[in-house]
């Protein structure tokens, strides 16, 4: 059994904080997900770093180092105008970086993989569309993003509080 935990950079947290977003229930939503991939019965604890980066148009995930980087929240695009729609998309790349993650730790997949190079892809967006990684992850994005979504908002209205205390009557 796999257990994710997000390591989200300053920069991260900073966006996190500013649109309210949890990084708690994040982490439970893929670990929810993860669970009904990895059937593996010994406990797995694997650090994800995860960053946020509006200047760059493109999410990413680095194999090996396991980092996740979100892009192109800021874009110019209506999807993105609002918080809730920011939250779609956040979830939505985290979803398809995530997949990546899981193709490295479950699947034994790796960097050698991927078949595309960034001069291929500024030539030809065949070259990542035709990758077997990239079409697995956009696969998964495109199945889970709106069940992740409303996981998170049902996770977010059913908060549980006051649990960090000693209780004595």
């Amino acid at each position: 059994m796999l257990v994710i935990q997000l390591k989200p950079t300053t920069r991260a947290q900073r966006y996190l904080d500013r649109d309210n977003v949890e990084l708690v229930r994040l982490e439970t939503v893929l670990n929810f997900i993860a669970r009904y991939i990895d059937k593996r019965k010994k406990i797995e604890i694997v650090s994800v770093t995860f960053d946020i980066d509006c200047r760059k148009e493109d999410s990413e995930y680095h194999f090996n180092s396991k980092q996740i980087i979100i892009g192109g929240i800021s874009k110019n695009d209506k999807k993105v105008k609002t918080r809730a729609g920011r939250l779609k998309y956040l979830i939505g790349c985290l979803l398809h970086e995530f997949r990546h993650c899981m193709q490295e730790l479950i699947f034994n997949k790796d960097a050698d993989d991927v078949t595309y190079s960034d001069a291929a892809v500024q030539k030809d967006l065949d070259a990542y569309h035709k990758n077997p990684l990239e079409i697995d992850a956009n696969w998964f994005e495109a199945k889970f993003t709106k069940k992740a979504y409303e996981l998170y908002r049902f996770l977010k209205s059913s908060k549980v509080r006051n649990v960090n205390s000693f209780y004595v009557d």
